[in-house]
């Protein structure tokens, strides 16, 4: 087997969730360490304050060290970490160039991978031994490809120039993973970058193996809410007119939120994804608490989107005489590839024969905070993209029973090598 491949199963094996990705931070390290980089961790990676809400609890980091422990992790990496995910190794060839990065996302999502017959992890040894914690979107596959484009590059160090960062990122599926890196500044002197997602589509289709999308240009910015509507509690047959129904109110506002006409400008998408309320059944429901996500393609569609969804909440308010609060968790930007990357991504590819069909353009459908480090570079007067690696798989992303060909690991090494040479070489 392949070792890519076989590093790509054992990160399968020990899936963990954004933020929480210590084991996997460790091994990483103790990795690219053994080649002969010397890798950034913990606060070195990451602009603690940035991450805010999303910190952990000196408690929680503690139980997620002692986990990492228990499932192989090294005492003197886990320690490394600081209770903070990431890493960032970088090869300085020491003489005058450019400085390529490349992102590669490290967690998984929180669901339960099935026990069960013809489902190749679970019949070939790999499925998750984390309770309710799955990759079921490709940064295992992300993971062992920046690993393995570390490796030939160091092979490779004596012809090229300028500096490699290689970005092991947490948090994509949560928030503030990219932003966090970016304020610490490892994006600052960046010109190049290229980061890649396994099973984008082309042309309304999902890409299968064998094939590569260059650049997507379809980013959606992606805004949350965490609303609660605040009500009051009363007896729904003995005095149901004290009663302020906070569950009424976040039904009203989850059906009307569904309702919210798109704009003509653009891509624009709502969706309510968490809704919970009430205390016990005889009891008018006194607190309701929803979570919200709205997406545009550009700011101005964002902020329609943004100004409707606040003027359905009033609404649902008003009709049940309650009040709500917000907890705004912030915007993670849209972007857009650039098509002098994506070139170079092109031609990369087209020295790989694995790849048999490239398609320039690609769709992420939807949302990726590599956007935030893309937009970084932009600003610098570099360019970006966000490639996509064709591969079968057996359910889409996002779903528990989601696996893919990993013959396209070794494939998406090769391209980056190719890219490289171009770009530094």
């Amino acid at each position: 087997m392949n070792k890519f491949i076989a590093y790509r199963r054992e990160f399968h094996h020990y899936p963990e969730l954004g933020w929480r990705e210590l084991r996997t931070s460790a091994r990483i390290a103790e990795i690219l360490e053994e080649m002969g980089y010397t890798c950034l961790m913990g606060t070195d990676v990451l602009h603690e304050p940035t991450i805010a809400f999303e910190r952990l609890s000196d408690e929680e980091k503690e139980a997620e060290k002692k986990r990492a422990l228990q499932q192989g992790a090294r005492p003197e990496y886990v320690e490394r970490t600081e209770g903070y995910p990431g890493v960032i190794a970088e090869l300085d060839t020491g003489k005058e160039g450019p400085v390529t990065a490349f992102r590669f996302d490290i967690d998984c999502l929180p669901y339960q991978e099935p026990s069960k017959p013809g489902f190749r992890p679970f019949e070939e040894g790999y499925i998750s031994c984390n309770e309710g914690r799955v990759h079921a979107c490709g940064h295992d596959a992300h993971t062992a490809i920046g690993i393995g484009l570390a490796e030939a590059m160091l092979q490779k160090k004596e012809s090229l120039r300028g500096k490699l960062r290689f970005i092991f990122q947490p948090a994509e599926e949560r928030y503030n993973g990219a932003q966090a890196i970016v304020d610490k500044g490892h994006l600052d002197d960046v010109i190049n970058f290229i980061s890649i997602h396994m099973a984008l589509t082309a042309e309304g289709r999902p890409l299968p193996s064998h094939t590569i999308c260059c650049g997507c240009r379809d980013f959606l910015s992606d805004c949350q809410l965490d609303v609660t509507f605040n009500g009051r509690a009363a007896h729904p047959c003995g005095a149901s007119q004290e009663g302020k129904n906070a569950l009424l109110a976040a039904c009203t506002a989850a059906l009307n939120i569904h309702t919210i006409a798109p704009h003509e400008a653009g891509l624009c998408r709502f969706n309510v994804g968490i809704l919970k309320a009430g205390v016990v059944v005889n009891t008018i429901a006194p607190n309701a608490f929803m979570s919200i996500e709205y997406r545009g393609q550009t700011q101005e569609i964002s902020r329609y989107a943004r100004k409707r969804v606040f003027d359905v909440l009033e609404g649902a308010a008003r009709s049940y005489d309650l009040d709500y609060t917000v907890d705004d968790l912030g915007e993670i930007p849209a972007a857009q590839s650039d098509e002098a990357m994506m070139e170079v991504v092109q031609r990369a590819a087209e020295k790989v024969p694995w790849f048999t069909k490239i398609y320039f353009d690609g769709s992420i459908g939807g949302t990726d905070d590599a956007s935030v480090m893309m937009n970084k570079v932009q600003e610098n007067g570099g360019t970006a993209t966000y490639a996509g690696i064709g591969t079968d798989t057996t359910q889409p992303v996002h779903n528990a029973e989601f696996d893919l060909d990993e013959d396209a690991i070794p494939a998406a090494i090769d391209m980056l090598i190719h890219a490289v040479e171009e770009l530094n070489g």
